[in-house]
């Protein structure tokens, strides 16, 4: 079976470099030359200036399909994205306000951090993190959520990735982990199947069996 494809308003603008987005393959999209430039893709809150944050958040358009993009579930579960993915595992969409002609790629935490809270003011040199409380890369809900230091982030994911169970113990690495649970809602919701089902099974297909003590 063909994997499903994201609805079109989960892709980015044809012009889009797709190195890191994971759409273009098996979908027949071409390929940008020249690397992915993160820095002015927006993966940071930083990385985009306050000011173009409060023109791409006031976009109506660009809330409505970040909205769209997000499988919405019950208040303490995580709400994932189904729209394309980058190697790390986050959700990526193109926020834009064209009657003002600002256009970037951002993640989509990120994004929704701010749409939630208001656009990040960030101090010189400050490079504040939306780090994710489940370990989720791809969630969208903003109860797991939690602004910080990319120092704290760092430290927290060396605690959490030695336990045995859960997302960062996943074989398939959390872009392959943010993918497979995407592909399967999106499956689900095209044949009329149990998507709270698909999603169980999706997310513990890369998890093994924990070794016991005896």
């Amino acid at each position: 079976m063909m994997p499903a494809q994201p609805p079109p308003d989960a892709l980015p603008f044809p012009e889009d470099p797709w190195e890191q987005l994971d759409l273009a393959r098996g979908l027949g999209l071409p390929r940008a030359a020249g690397p992915w430039s993160y820095g002015s893709a927006g993966r940071t809150a930083a990385a985009v200036p306050p000011a173009v944050w409060r023109l791409l958040l006031n976009d109506t358009r660009t809330r409505r399909r970040y909205a769209e993009n997000v499988h919405q579930r019950r208040p303490a579960d995580c709400w994932f994205w189904l729209g394309a993915i980058s190697s790390t595992g986050h959700g990526k969409m193109r926020a834009s306000n064209r009657a003002c002609g600002v256009s970037r790629v951002v993640t989509a935490h990120v994004y929704g951090y701010q749409l939630a809270h208001g656009a990040i003011e960030a101090l010189p040199g400050d490079d504040p993190v939306i780090a994710h409380r489940c370990d989720e890369a791809s969630c969208q809900n903003p109860a797991h959520w939690r602004r910080g230091t990319r120092a704290e982030n760092n430290t927290e994911y060396a605690e959490r990735r030695r336990r045995l169970s859960g997302p960062l113990a996943d074989v398939r690495g959390a872009a392959g982990r943010a993918v497979a649970v995407r592909d399967a809602i999106l499956r689900a919701r095209s044949s009329g199947a149990d998507v709270e089902a698909a999603i169980a099974a999706a997310l513990a297909e890369g998890l093994g069996d924990a070794p016991t003590l005896f």
